[in-house]
């Protein structure tokens, strides 16, 4: 794969186009004892020709610490791509074990406020929100106003 992104990468170049790798948590397959294959892809892909667009919430939701993940990409970090994750329902539970959601920024467990900042000392080009289909009283619009929050508060 990472020979394939090269030569697209590559090919792309000569047109004035850059590509950015875009991950989920399936790159966090160890592929040895001590690698995984976002590793592989990182260490195997030319900076000349390919960059990321990390999306730490794939990433957390494969169990990765993103800080050495942020450090490893170094200047090759272009986008972040943020969400936030947590559980969001209200009221007692016992069971069943409650399942983390995709939700607003700030509204969730992942620490993107301290993320935020890791981030811009990496000088990204750019932050791209996401939302998914559980939005405020089913409204898309009330979703991106409590994220936007967040975004126009850390960037």
């Amino acid at each position: 794969m990472a020979e394939r992104l090269n030569t697209a990468g590559k090919a792309l170049k000569e047109h004035g186009v850059k590509l950015l790798y875009h991950n989920h948590n399936c790159e966090l397959q160890k592929v040895s004892t001590n690698k995984t294959a976002y590793d592989v892809i990182i260490e195997n892909t030319d900076g000349e020709y390919v960059n990321f667009e990390l999306d730490t919430y794939w990433m957390t939701d494969g169990g990765a610490d993103v800080y050495p993940i942020i450090e490893k990409l170094g200047s090759r970090l272009k986008y972040w791509h943020i969400n936030d994750r947590g559980n969001t329902q209200k009221g007692p539970y016992m069971t069943p074990i409650l399942k983390e959601k995709a939700t607003e920024l700030g509204k969730g467990n992942m620490n993107l406020k301290c993320l935020s900042e890791v981030i811009k000392e990496k000088g990204v080009m750019a932050v791209i929100l996401e939302t998914h289909m559980n939005w405020i009283d089913n409204d898309p619009v009330k979703s991106i106003e409590v994220s936007s929050e967040f975004m126009n508060k850390y960037f």
